[in-house]
């Protein structure tokens, strides 16, 4: 009995050890992210100064246009160990044009670690929620972020039994990204985005994933553009080469973006 005893005592000193040895390692994984490029959003939340208002706590950041109706709202899921305000200048691009946006705070910057992030951030502005509440729902994602927005989606849609996406988003917008999950049997509009020069994202993964896109689907290659220009935070590691500027692919992605909504 001593001798089974003393057994089990040592694996589990052998499992405690494991976790430790795994949590100290994703730490260090988590700990090397890339930055926001400080100079690049300020010059744009310049050009846009008096167009749009945002407001931040712990759970992220709303965009609000000022002096215009307000179109849609968009939220927009961060992609993978970058920090959150990395797209801030595509979110005042995008609010400029009459989108409400938000801007969810991932924990680790990882937005599968927390997918339904944006009900955290919405659920400390009770007012802005219920102002909100008449105008059409989009959900967005960059790389990871993409992935995780997607994964909310589907778990929205099985929490209330139905496919029927009024209730929740009217559609997805993918930047360099692509559903791992199915949503070929929604009523979901889908934008799908990427850079002709994007090395980071894995092109034989997304055209196999294109069977979980559902119907009312688009597609808009971004001539030039790369993985990283999405945000702005430096140029990711192993991606392409830019032939266009980081601010060019935020307008390009922007624009798209609004005359697909507004289609």
């Amino acid at each position: 009995m001593k001798k089974i005893k003393n057994y089990i005592k040592w694996i589990l000193i052998g499992i405690i050890s494991l976790l430790i040895v795994l949590a100290i390692a994703f730490k260090i994984y988590t700990t090397n992210y890339y930055r926001a490029d400080i100079s690049i959003i300020q010059n744009i939340e310049e050009l846009l100064s008096g167009k749009v208002h945002s407001y931040s706590n712990k759970n992220g950041t709303v965009f609000i246009p000022e002096k215009q109706n307000m179109k849609a709202v968009i939220v927009f899921y961060p992609g993978g160990k970058v920090e959150y305000s990395s797209y801030n200048g595509l979110m005042y691009e995008l609010a400029s044009r009459g989108y409400i946006c938000l801007l969810p705070r991932m924990p680790e910057n990882l937005a599968l670690l927390k997918i339904n992030a944006v009900d955290a951030l919405t659920a400390d502005y009770d007012r802005f929620t219920s102002y909100a509440s008449d105008l059409d729902w989009y959900i967005a994602g960059h790389s990871l972020g993409g992935v995780a927005a997607c994964a909310h989606v589907k778990k929205t849609l099985s929490d209330s039994g139905t496919t029927e996406s009024k209730t929740d988003y009217n559609g997805i917008i993918l930047c360099a990204s692509y559903p791992t999950v199915d949503l070929s049997d929604t009523d979901l509009r889908f934008l799908s985005i990427y850079g002709s020069n994007d090395n980071v994202l894995d092109i034989h993964q997304y055209n196999d994933n294109k069977k979980n896109w559902p119907h009312d689907s688009e597609e808009h290659i971004i001539e030039g553009g790369i993985h990283s220009y999405f945000g702005s935070y430096g140029i990711q590691d192993k991606d392409g080469i830019p032939t266009i500027t980081n601010y060019q692919q935020i307008i390009q992605t922007a624009d798209i973006i609004a005359d697909w909504i507004n289609k």
